[in-house]
C-alpha cells in the first residue's frame, strides 16, 4: 500500500498545540519534506566540509517545533519562514527548530547553516563508510558520500526516513580541477567567485528520491564515457581515481550487458536520467544511489565479481529506489529484492558462480538463521539504532533464497515442470504489477503481496507472507507412502506453509512434483507410477528449507543427485545433528561414508556435518577430533593433492578441511610442502597451509603487516584480512594489529573475528580479546552489534561469564547500547544452546574411538 507524499493541508484555525517534547524513536506526521536546496562546500583535503540547506516543508497542524535528524553537524544559525528560529537538541539524533510562536500549518521553508565532518578512511574508527568519508588514491584526495542507513543525517540536516521522498536539488562548491559528481546529472559549472579557485557545480533536480540515497563525489576522476545505453538512451559513465581510466575494459564490456538484461526481463527502461559509476578506493562493496552508484575498486576497475554486483545495484533502480519500503521493517522490498534479480540475471548472462559459489549464499544464510534470536526476514525494528544490524544474512541471502523458492514453484505446474507459456511468467507478472502500481511511492509489503495473489494464488501469497514473517530455517517432514495409490507425505512444522518441489524415481523413469506443504497430507503420485524407488526431497536445491524425513530415508545414489542436490543434503544433515535429531554416531556414520565417496560436493557436505559437530570439541579434544577428520579424508591431505590446482569445490573442500584438521597433517607431508616452498615454487597454497608450513609464523605475521602498512589500497585490504588464518597462539598479535594506528580497526577486526569463528583458535581468540576488552571496545565502538554476535562461537561457561561481563550495559555508550543489548542476548542464548548440547551428546573424544575409521 502506497504512501504518498501528502498534499499541503489547508491552515487549521485554533488547532491544540502539542507540546515541545521530541517525538519518539521515529518522526511523527506533524511535518513532512517536500523538496531540499542543499548547498554544499567539499575540498577534498579537508576534513570539514560546510553546508547549506533549505527545506521545504509542508506542516500539517500548528505546532512548536519542527524536529528532523541531525548527528554530528555544528548548527550555526536557522530561519524558519524567514524568521530567525531556536535550535533544540532532542537527543536520539534530533534536532528541532522553534519560534517565539507556533508554527503555523501550512508551507513553510527551513534554511539552515553548518559544518560537518569529513571522516578520514586512512585513521577509520570503525564508522567511518557513513555520511561524507575521504580516501586518497595515487597521491590525490576524493570524498563521497554514504547515505544509507541513517547517514544522510551526517551530510545534511533532514528528515532521515524512507517514507518521505521529496525532490533534491545539489550546488557542490569544489576546488579548481576537480570533478563534482551528484544523483543529477550537471547543469552549470562555473567560477564561484572571480580568482577564488574555486568551482560551483550545479545539478539538475531529483524527484521523488529518500533521503538514504541521496548522493555526492569530489575529485580528480578519471571519466570514462560508455555511450547511451538501454531503451532509454540513459548516459552512463565511469569515474575511476586518475590514471585508472585504462583498466576499465571488463566494466565497458559488462555494464551495457547488465543493462540490456534486466531491461528485458522487466520489460522496462532503466529508470534514470543519467548514471556514474564511481570507484573508491576501500568500499564495502557498493551502493544503489540513483545517478551515482560508487563500487569498490577491486569491483569496478579489478572485475571482481562485477556482473553480479552491476546487476543488483541496478536491480534496486526499480526495487528500492523506484518502489520504496516505507520503513526498514520491510527492507526485503529492496535488498532480498535485488539480491535475488541480481542472481538471476548473473545467471542469465552466464556470469554465475559455481554451485559450490552459489551454495555460500545459502549456507551463510542457514547459519545466520539457526542462530538463537534470529529475526525473520520482516520483523520490527522501532528506532534509528536497530536499522544498520538489519542488513545482514537475513535480509540479503535468506531473503533472496526465500525469493527464489517461491519463483520456482510459482512458475511450475504441480508437476514441477516450467510452464508451456514462460511468457506468461506469473512471478514476473506480479513484479511488473507492482512497480507499475507503486512507482515514485514508499510502500509496505502488502502493495506487492497483492499483486501475487492475482497472479499466482491467495495461497502463494499467503505462503510468502508466512515464510518472510518466520524466524528459522523451515522444515519439511517427508515420507513415502506405498500402500493403496503411491504418495508423498509432507508436513510443515511451525505453522509455516512451505512450497515444496521434489523429484522420484519412478518406474522406467524420474518423476517431480510441486505442491504447498503444511498440515500434514498425502500428494498422491501421477497416475500410474510406481512407489518411488528414490525421493530427493528438494529438486535442485532451490527450496529454502530442511528436510526431515519421517521413517528411512529413500536415499538415490550419488550419481543420480545434482551437485546443489549433493550439498542441500549435507546442510539438512549438519541442521539435524545441530538440533539434536540425528544422534553423533550416525552423524560420524554418515560423514564418514559421504567422505568415502571421493565425491567433491559429497565430501564437501561431509564437512558440513563436520562444521556443526566442531563447536562441541574441546581444546583437549581438539587434537584426536582433528587426526580423526584426517584419517577420513587422506586422500585429501597428500602433498600431491595439496599442491594440486584443482576445481572450485575442491579448493572449496581444502579450505574448510584445513580449518578443521589444523595440526593433522603426516610429519612428512609437511617437510615435503616445505620443501616445495624452499625451492620458490609458489603452488598458491591456501592461508592456513602457508602459515602451518612456516618454520616462523610470527616472523610472517611481521611481514605481513609490514606490507599492509606499506599499501593504502586492495593489497592492504587483502593482507589484513589473511591475518585471520594465523594459528591461535599469534591472536593476541592480530589484537595488536587491530590497535595498531598505523591501521583502521574496522579493516583488522575480521581477522580476529576469523579466529574467533574456527575451532582451533576461537578460545586463544577470546582470551586474547577479553585481555585487551577495553581498549578493544573503544576501537570498535561502530562495530559492537558485530563484534558481540562473533563471540557467539564460544561454548563454554567460564568464557560464556566474561562475555557478559565484557559487555555489560554500563560499559557501553549510549549511542552502543541498544543494538548491542539484543546482540549480547543473541550470543549469550548461543553459548548457552552450545553448553547444553554439548552436554547432552557426552563425550566426543569415546565417539570418536568407537566409530570405525576409514579404511
Amino acid at each position: 500500500d502506497a504512501v504518498p507524499s501528502p498534499a499541503p493541508p489547508a491552515a487549521v484555525a485554533a488547532t491544540p498545540v502539542p507540546d515541545r517534547a521530541p517525538p519518539g524513536p521515529r518522526l511523527d506526521d506533524r511535518a513532512a519534506p517536500v523538496a531540499y536546496d542543499v548547498t554544499l562546500e567539499i575540498d577534498p583535503a579537508r576534513a570539514t566540509f560546510t553546508g547549506h540547506v533549505a527545506i521545504t516543508i509542508d506542516v500539517a497542524a500548528a505546532t512548536p517545533v519542527i524536529w528532523l535528524h541531525a548527528v554530528e553537524l555544528e548548527l550555526a544559525r536557522a530561519a524558519l519562514g524567514g524568521e530567525p528560529a531556536t535550535i533544540l537538541d532532542g537527543g536520539a539524533q534530533l534536532r528541532g527548530f522553534a519560534l517565539g510562536h507556533p508554527v503555523a500549518a501550512g508551507r513553510t521553508t527551513l534554511t539552515i547553516d553548518y559544518t560537518g565532518k569529513v571522516s578520514d578512511l586512512s585513521r577509520r574508527s570503525g564508522k567511518d563508510e557513513e555520511g561524507l568519508f575521504r580516501e586518497r588514491a595515487a597521491g590525490a584526495w576524493y570524498v563521497y558520500s554514504q547515505a544509507e542507513s541513517v547517514f544522510a543525517r551526517k551530510i545534511v540536516p533532514c528528515f532521515d526516513e524512507p517514507r518521505w521522498k521529496p525532490r533534491w536539488k545539489l550546488t557542490a562548491i569544489v576546488p579548481a580541477g576537480v570533478r563534482a559528481l551528484g544523483n543529477g546529472a550537471v547543469v552549470d559549472d562555473r567560477e564561484h567567485a572571480p580568482r577564488d579557485g574555486r568551482r560551483e557545480v550545479r545539478f539538475a533536480e531529483v524527484a521523488k528520491l529518500p533521503s538514504y540515497l541521496f548522493a555526492v563525489a569530489v575529485g580528480p576522476f578519471d571519466v570514462v564515457e560508455l555511450g547511451k545505453l538501454g531503451r532509454a538512451g540513459v548516459a552512463v559513465r565511469l569515474a575511476v581515481a586518475r590514471g585508472d581510466g585504462r583498466r576499465t575494459q571488463a566494466a565497458q564490456r559488462e555494464v551495457p550487458r547488465v543493462v540490456d538484461a534486466i531491461e528485458r526481463y522487466l520489460d522496462a527502461p532503466l529508470p534514470l536520467a543519467k548514471l556514474d559509476l564511481v570507484a573508491v578506493p576501500q568500499f564495502f562493496g557498493a551502493m544503489e544511489n540513483p545517478g551515482l552508484i560508487p563500487y569498490d575498486q577491486a569491483i569496478l576497475v579489478g572485475g571482481h565479481d562485477l556482473v553480479l554486483v552491476t546487476a543488483h545495484e541496478l536491480a534496486h533502480q526499480w526495487f528500492g529506489n523506484t518502489v520504496t519500503p516505507a520503513w526498514w521493517d520491510d527492507l526485503w522490498l529492496s535488498e532480498a529484492l535485488a539480491s535475488w534479480l541480481g542472481e538471476r540475471i548473473t545467471r542469465a548472462l552466464g556470469a554465475a558462480p559455481p554451485p559450490v559459489i552459489a551454495h555460500h549464499a545459502r549456507a551463510e544464510a542457514l547459519a545466520a538463521d539457526d542462530l538463537p534470536g534470529a529475526p525473520a526476514v520482516i520483523h520490527p525494528i522501532a528506532s534509528s539504532e536497530e536499522v544498520e544490524p538489519s542488513f545482514d544474512a537475513i535480509a540479503y541471502a535468506k531473503g533472496s533464497a526465500v525469493i527464489t523458492m517461491f519463483e520456482r514453484f510459482v512458475n511450475r505446474d504441480a508437476r514441477g515442470e516450467p510452464l508451456a507459456e514462460p511468457a506468461r511468467d506469473p512471478f514476473r507478472a506480479a513484479l511488473t504489477a507492482y512497480l507499475a502500481a507503486h512507482a515514485g511511492t514508499s510502500v509496505t509489503s502488502r502493495a506487492l503481496l497483492e499483486p501475487l495473489a492475482r497472479a499466482a494464488s491467495p495461497a502463494v501469497s499467503d505462503a510468502l507472507a508466512a515464510n518472510l514473517r518466520h524466524a528459522g530455517t523451515p522444515v519439511v517432514e517427508l515420507g513415502v507412502r506405498c500402500t493403496g495409490a503411491p504418495a508423498i507425505t509432507a508436513a510443515a512444522r511451525d505453522g509455516v506453509t512451505v512450497p515444496v518441489c521434489v523429484r522420484f524415481a519412478a518406474g522406467p523413469g524420474a518423476g517431480r512434483m510441486c505442491f504447498l506443504a503444511g498440515a500434514r497430507a498425502d500428494h498422491a503420485l501421477p497416475a500410474g507410477a510406481a512407489c518411488p524407488a528414490w525421493l530427493v526431497g528438494n529438486d535442485g536445491g532451490t527450496g529454502y528449507y530442511r528436510t526431515a524425513w519421517r521413517g528411512r530415508e529413500p536415499a538415490p545414489a550419488t550419481a543420480q543427485l545434482t551437485p546443489e542436490e549433493r550439498l542441500v543434503r549435507g546442510d539438512d544433515l549438519a541442521l539435524a545433528v545441530g538440533h539434536g535429531e540425528l544422534p553423533l554416531a550416525d552423524a560420524l556414520a554418515e560423514l564418514t561414508a559421504l567422505a568415502q565417496t571421493r565425491d567433491s560436493y559429497q565430501q564437501l557436505a561431509a564437512l558440513a556435518i563436520a562444521q556443526a559437530i566442531d563447536p562441541w570439541i574441546d581444546d583437549a579434544a581438539r587434537p584426536a577430533w582433528a587426526a580423526w577428520l584426517a584419517a577420513r579424508f587422506a586422500d585429501r591431505l597428500t602433498r600431491a593433492a595439496l599442491e594440486a590446482s584443482g576445481t572450485q569445490v575442491d579448493d572449496a573442500v581444502r579450505t574448510a578441511l584445513l580449518a578443521l584438521t589444523r595440526g593433522a597433517l603426516a610429519p612428512a607431508v609437511v617437510a615435503g610442502l616445505r620443501a616445495t616452498l624452499d625451492r620458490g615454487a609458489d603452488p598458491g597454497f591456501d592461508p592456513v597451509l602457508r602459515f602451518d608450513l612456516a618454520r616462523d609464523p610470527s616472523a610472517v605475521l611481521d611481514r605481513v603487516l609490514a606490507g599492509a602498512a606499506a599499501d593504502h589500497g586492495e593489497l592492504r585490504a587483502d593482507l589484513l584480512e589473511v591475518l585471520g588464518a594465523f594459528p591461535g597462539k599469534l591472536a593476541p598479535r592480530v589484537v595488536d594489529a587491530v590497535l595498531d594506528p598505523r591501521f583502521a580497526p574496522a579493516q583488522v577486526w575480521p581477522a580476529l573475528a576469523a579466529m574467533l569463528a574456527r575451532g582451533e583458535s576461537r578460545t586463544a581468540a577470546w582470551r586474547a580479546f577479553h585481555a585487551r576488552g577495553g581498549e578493544l571496545r573503544r576501537a570498535l565502538a561502530g562495530e559492537l552489534p558485530t563484534v558481540i554476535a562473533a563471540t557467539a562461537s564460544l561454548c563454554d561457561a567460564g568464557a560464556r561469564a566474561e562475555v557478559a561481563a565484557e559487555f555489560a550495559a554500563d560499559r557501553l555508550t549510549e549511542r552502543a547500547r541498544p543494538a548491542s543489548a539484543r546482540a549480547l542476548e543473541r550470543a549469550l542464548a548461543a553459548i548457552d544452546r552450545c553448553i547444553a548440547r554439548r552436554a547432552a551428546v557426552g563425550d566426543v573424544a569415546r565417539a570418536l574411538a568407537g566409530s570405525t575409521p576409514r579404511r
